[in-house]
């Protein structure tokens, strides 16, 4: 007996039809769970690196400014340099400094009352970011004998570089020498330029916000040239006298992980508070830890959403699972019976089918963090290497699931192994009509709870909510509301089941033909039988469906976006003193359509507004505006903005419907609001936005309104070629296409799609599995019922019509209840999980694509695939001949 095989192997190897159903369905759940798992991890940190590599240098960046002196600058710059380290906590980074003078008045301009200004600056890091175009960078001057406050002094002459934009404004020149005058101090100041120079990426974001250098003037209650760039020895020698200096923190995120977001961001706010110990006069302004704070939420929202596929498909594992577990105990609940009956107790028949069920998992959960990476790579879900060796945790997850599913595998064994022998003779002939679950009212229990989890999903706009320490966390209700919807809306679905069954009886037993009426008479005696597999179908194809709904969603609502910030297919930047540039824009490649436009930020409703000043006979034309957005066509609005009217006729955003006045710098218009948009075109969510006509602007405000911007519209939408004229001319465009592609490439607003297309595949496997293993099972088990028939003279025809009734029913009844299903649970939840990259509402608000061409091309495809599973299953029936299976004595 040393050599006898163990029972439990013998047992396996006894059914291996099921057994092999059985391994397929845990390997496939381990396998997608990991690789899923695996995903989502994989794009929240690629989002992560991503969104830091893109952030604006206004966002990443700390500046801290303070007045400083000659005598006072070192140690005030030595504090601020210390305390950015520390605040930064191992972060590297880079501090650059930068200082500007007094104003000074031109030259010959000093006895004026408004002359025009001049301001001497420094910058650290200038030569990083500038070529020469003529001369040499300044030189060192010699500093001053005294103060400098004394007119008669004799000072040296002072070597300085101007910008392009400056020099041409100015009229200089390398080697231009002249005087300006101190506004405060009357001091007089000998300048030689010792070259000029032009900033390499003038509109970068170290630029950000200082005008004058970008642009070499500066038009505010004076008009300001320059500045006069000298090196940082020169300006702390004769004109640190009181003036602005600014530290720029520049820290390098490459290496920064999700773990550390909350952290850092909590340390850089503690920055300004220990700064302002050391330097009273000092001010600090940063939007990093907004960013990271925010960042750190996207990421989270982004892994909470792409669990709500995770979820899905755990639940359509754990039912496939179940169904085979429950053929399995049902193949041999009289094997156990007997087993009993000879004296096996509970104990010794649970721990038979929990080591068969184990023998099944335990190669699953090795395998399965080996197979995951290739099956991303296959399906394109992330940048996942074909090979890499998986770690820890991975295991651990792999372990997780095949261990429940080796649970779900042996529990219907363990549960059925109390029935003796006699009461499963007298269970064996019974069909229940209804479930337990249906029986208990369980269903409707759960339609309750996931109803309330799709409204905290709605009314949260996201699975994740504050704990109670204050911190966010996934909240598991919300991110199983999906799955519990199409869970219980499945179940609520059996109970159509024997309704159906026996309007298709009756339909049938009035109409001549053998297969119908067989077919429909075996479905109504036995709708539990069918129920079953009817669940696994209608679940699967409702992932299915719903995966397809929410990536139409998504990619629609993309475009959107992209659509509304860009306001035209084209927008493009100029200077207002550019002049007409109508000739250079409108011979672009496919440009069918352009207009200028004058924006500018002015004041209405007790607060600041996007003005956009437009010809408004164009915005037909040009203006991207989705039509759901107000409650007038486009067309309408423009001819409503050209109307002459005692008042500025103007298109407003909702919350400046009841304002009457708008104020452009200094002067109050009056303007009658002829139209409200929900969000305006070519601004930011959540702008508060003004459109009126240019020409009337101009007259009403009486200013020039020169076009700062130009909107083009471009043929067949295809904005490349005109784009790449442009880029070559290095002017500032935005374009739809790239903004398009941009949010479409975002990690964590596409995060989702990935793991709808892998969940969407692994749900078709799982109900072509679940099928095909339930439909094997079922037409064995009837051998002799399909021999009998064959022995009466029942051709193939006849026979394969039989079984198309039936599988025909389970098959439509799955489709059209699948498809509902996800069609309403897609209304209930998709546009609650489209959301930005940055965890926020959607502008222009989600729309609701339901691609029906798509999901009936999912239909007859699932229907082709399982009715070719029927014909083969008819097939094996029909080569087998009737006498040996009716001399065999089975299904007695």
């Amino acid at each position: 007996m040393r050599g006898r095989t163990p029972l439990v192997i013998r047992r396996a190897l006894s059914e291996p039809l099921l057994l092999v159903a059985a391994f397929g369905s845990i390997l496939l759940a381990t396998t997608t769970l990991v690789a899923l798992m695996a995903y989502a991890a994989s794009v929240t940190d690629r989002g992560v690196r991503q969104a830091m590599e893109t952030a604006p240098l206004s966002l990443t960046s700390t500046t801290v400014t303070s007045s400083v002196r000659a005598d006072d600058y070192a140690r005030i710059d030595q504090r601020v340099r210390d305390r950015i380290a520390r605040g930064y906590a191992g972060v590297p980074n880079r501090v650059v400094s930068g200082a500007r003078s007094d104003s000074y008045a031109m030259p010959g301009q000093e006895g004026r009352d408004r002359p025009d200004l001049t301001r001497f600056a420094t910058y650290d890091d200038l030569r990083e970011h500038a070529e020469l175009v003529s001369g040499a960078w300044p030189g060192e001057s010699a500093p001053n004998a005294g103060t400098g406050a004394d007119k008669g002094e004799k000072e040296s002459t002072v070597e300085a570089a101007l910008s392009e934009p400056a020099a041409a404004a100015m009229r200089l020149s390398t080697g231009s020498e002249f005087e300006v005058v101190g506004r405060l101090d009357d001091r007089r100041v000998r300048v030689r330029i010792s070259g000029v120079f032009r900033l390499t990426a003038p509109n970068g974001g170290r630029w950000t916000g200082d005008e004058l250098l970008r642009a070499g003037s500066q038009v505010g209650d004076y008009t300001t040239y320059g500045p006069l760039l000298i090196p940082a020895k020169t300006f702390l020698g004769r004109f640190a006298t009181g003036v602005s200096a600014t530290w720029l923190a520049v820290p390098d995120l490459g290496g920064l992980s999700r773990e550390d977001l909350r952290p850092l961001a909590a340390s850089v706010t503690g920055i300004s508070d220990a700064l302002k110990g050391d330097c009273a006069g000092c001010s600090i302004s940063t939007g990093l830890p907004g960013m990271l704070t925010q960042l750190d939420r996207a990421a989270l929202v982004a892994r909470s959403t792409m669990l709500i596929p995770v979820l899905q498909l755990l639940v359509l594992a754990a039912y496939a699972l179940t169904l085979t577990a429950r053929l399995l105990s049902d193949h041999r609940r009289m094997e156990i019976a007997l087993l009993r009956s000879r004296g096996a107790g509970s104990v010794r028949l649970a721990a038979l089918a929990g080591g068969e069920a184990l023998l099944v998992a335990l190669p699953c959960a090795v395998a399965a963090p080996f197979l995951a990476p290739p099956l991303l790579a296959l399906v394109g879900g992330a940048e996942v290497p074909f090979w890499q060796a998986p770690g820890v945790s991975t295991f651990v997850i792999s372990a997780g699931v095949a261990l429940v599913c080796a649970v779900l595998l042996a529990l219907p064994a363990v549960r059925g192994a109390r029935r003796t022998y006699v009461e499963e003779q007298g269970a064996r002939g019974r069909g229940d009509r209804q479930g337990l679950i249906q029986r208990a009212g369980a269903d409707l229990a759960l339609l309750v709870v996931a109803a309330l989890a799709i409204w905290q999903l709605r009314l949260y706009g996201a699975p994740v909510t504050e704990t109670t320490g204050g911190d966010l966390g996934i909240d598991p209700l919300i991110v199983m509301g999906p799955a519990l919807a199409l869970l219980c809306g499945g179940l609520l679905g059996l109970r159509l089941v024997p309704l159906v069954s026996r309007i298709l009886e009756r339909a049938t037993a009035r109409r001549a033909g053998f297969a119908p009426a067989v077919g429909a008479r075996q479905v109504s005696r036995r709708p539990a039988r069918y129920s079953g597999p009817a669940l696994l179908l209608t679940m699967a194809v409702a992932i299915g469906a719903l995966s397809l709904a929410t990536s139409a969603t998504w990619r629609q609502s993309q475009d959107d976006q992209a659509r509304h910030l860009a306001g035209a297919d084209l927008r493009v930047a100029v200077r207002p003193d550019a002049g007409d540039q109508k000739q250079a824009f409108s011979s672009l490649p496919g440009v069918t359509a352009l207009m200028p436009v004058h924006r500018v930020r002015a004041a209405m409703g007790g607060g600041d507004v996007d003005l956009i000043a437009a010809e408004a006979t164009k915005l037909n034309e040009i203006m991207l505006l989705r039509p759901d957005l107000s409650d007038l066509s486009l067309a309408a609005l423009s001819s409503r903005l050209t109307a002459q009217e005692a008042a500025l006729p103007v298109v407003v955003t909702e919350d400046l419907a009841k304002s009457d006045t708008l104020t452009v710098g200094t002067a109050p218009v009056a303007v009658m609001v002829v139209g409200t948009v929900r969000a305006m075109p070519g601004t930011p969510a959540g702008t508060s936005a003004v459109l009126t006509d240019l020409s009337l602007l101009r007259t009403a405000a009486k200013v020039p309104a020169e076009a700062t911007e130009w909107w083009l519209a471009v043929s067949g939408d295809d904005t490349s070629a005109a784009a790449a004229v442009l880029a070559k001319r290095g002017a500032e465009v935005t374009d739809v296409g790239a903004l398009n592609r941009q949010l479409r490439d975002d990690p964590l607003a596409g995060g989702l799609q990935g793991a709808l297309v892998l969940g969407f595949v692994a749900a078709l496997a799982f109900a072509v599995l679940g099928f095909l293993v339930n439909a094997a099972v079922s037409a064995r088990e009837r051998r002799s019922e399909f021999a009998l028939l064959g022995a009466l003279g029942v051709s193939f025809r006849q026979m394969l019509g039989l079984l198309a009734v039936e599988q025909s029913f389970v098959i439509g009844l799955s489709l059209v209840g699948g498809i509902l299903l996800a069609a309403v649970v897609a209304m209930a939840v998709v546009p609650s999980i489209v959301l930005t990259g940055q965890a926020t509402t959607v502008t222009p608000s989600v729309i609701l694509d339901i691609p029906w061409p798509s999901i009936a091309v999912l239909g007859l495809a699932v229907a082709a695939v399982l009715l070719v599973v029927v014909i083969g299953l008819a097939r094996t029936l029909h080569r087998r001949g009737p006498g040996g299976v009716l001399r065999s004595g089975e299904d007695r």
